[in-house]
């Protein structure tokens, strides 16, 4: 018997890190000798180091990233997109993409959390987060029948990936900043974050401070964005990287640097400094609390889905535009921290809008000035995700299920 043939489509950080190596892992614990492809499809949040990074943790994948994808798509020969029996599962991009690789190369589809109701009749299964989003599913069109609650993916890349065991809930030593990874992210903020970190060191001079930075951003990135002429709206500050790129300096300051992505730093953080993404829900798993952040400063350099992303670069009305959208689109959110919008309360504290380093570093302080407050909001997150271990292996398990029924040859049950 052939080897199981899977095929993922995936795209930014988040969705590779957080959903498709949990996933791929278990596929490969099951079945080691199964025929791996992963295409990076086209995404505005993605770094341009997916694929690389993709490559290190799979190395017996094929990989794509989003111009050799494009090569398939206009009928030239990519290793790995060959027609024949397996699955196509979906984690990340448009569900377009998904369903035409499945149709152009003879795979059977599959979904995770996504659907809409034109693709549902396409996909053999809708793999669910929980209940509430296995209801969206079927109110979008998928049959009953083929939808699967398996959990959140995140829970087992966080636990998957640790080596040791991180600190109690609610308990730790120090602050974990965790900037982001997107280019207007890291271009501003870097600089808005050491900020805080200083404002934080003369405030409680002994406070171990660490950035958490994606795998995905290069020293050449974070070089430029912190030695670049502070942004006079962010209130940020000019730092350079050290000791090999394991610190960053800058106005009297020095933070460690972790860009590991084994959460080690971040499972021992007594207060996590973030903003919104799945970096939210990795703390949550680890039962660290967090004050999330989504400043507005430079409204008409957020990162959206869709067309709005690039209306800055539209000439007189672009930005006021774009500024215009973003502020609407924050305002149509109750929360923004997943796990606060997962149980429908604000059990992270959240500051949204315009901000200095000096407010953030004030909230900081005075949450770690409140122990047992920290300690039962780290109590509360940990609980919110801890029934979802163990879905990327229910996910793997179905999926290969689905793989040995499509391998098999007509009229055999």
């Amino acid at each position: 018997m052939s080897a199981e043939r899977v095929v993922v489509t995936t795209n930014g950080p988040g969705e590779l890190m957080g959903w498709t190596r949990p996933f791929l892992r278990a596929v490969l614990a099951r079945a080691p000798d199964a025929e791996i492809t992963i295409v990076l499809v086209p995404c505005p949040y993605a770094t341009g180091r997916e694929a690389a990074q993709a490559k290190a943790m799979f190395p017996n994948a094929h990989v794509l990233d989003p111009k050799a994808y494009a090569r398939f798509l206009v009928n030239k020969r990519v290793e790995g997109m060959h027609r024949g029996a397996g699955v196509l599962q979906y984690l990340g991009g448009d569900l377009f993409h998904a369903t035409t690789l499945a149709k152009r190369l003879g795979l059977t589809p599959l979904t995770y959390k996504f659907s809409r109701r034109a693709y549902s009749p396409s996909f053999q299964r809708f793999y669910a987060l929980d209940e509430e989003n296995a209801r969206k599913l079927r109110s979008d069109g998928a049959p009953a029948e083929r939808v699967r609650v398996v959990g959140n993916l995140v829970a087992d890349s966080v636990l998957g990936t640790l080596d040791e065991a991180p600190s109690p809930p609610g308990v730790g030593e120090g602050v974990c900043i965790l900037p982001g990874s997107r280019p207007a992210e890291i271009k501003y903020l870097m600089q808005f974050f050491l900020a805080v970190a200083r404002d934080l060191a003369r405030r409680m001079p002994h406070l171990p401070v660490t950035f958490v930075v994606s795998p995905f951003n290069s020293d050449e990135q974070l070089d430029a964005a912190l030695a670049r002429r502070p942004d006079s709206k962010y209130g940020g500050i000019q730092g350079r990287l050290t000791d090999g790129g394991a610190a960053i300096e800058g106005d009297g300051v020095r933070v460690t640097l972790d860009r590991s992505g084994d959460y080690r730093a971040l499972s021992h953080a007594q207060l996590v400094i973030t903003i919104p993404g799945t970096k939210c829900l990795e703390a949550a798993v680890l039962g660290r609390p967090m004050l999330v952040l989504v400043p507005l400063n430079r409204p008409d350099e957020v990162t959206l889905n869709g067309l709005g992303s690039y209306l800055h670069h539209v000439p007189f009305v672009g930005r006021p535009l774009k500024r215009w959208l973003v502020r609407k689109v924050e305002r149509s959110f109750q929360f923004v921290a997943q796990p606060n919008i997962d149980v429908g309360r604000e059990v992270a504290p959240e500051m949204r809008g315009v901000m200095m380093p000096a407010e953030v570093a004030d909230r900081a302080s005075d949450l770690l000035a409140r122990p047992d407050d920290l300690r039962a909001m780290g109590e509360t997150l940990s609980k919110i995700y801890a029934a979802h271990a163990g879905a990327a292996d229910r996910m793997a398990a179905d999926a290969l299920g689905v793989v040995t029924r499509a391998a098999r040859p007509a009229g055999i049950a």
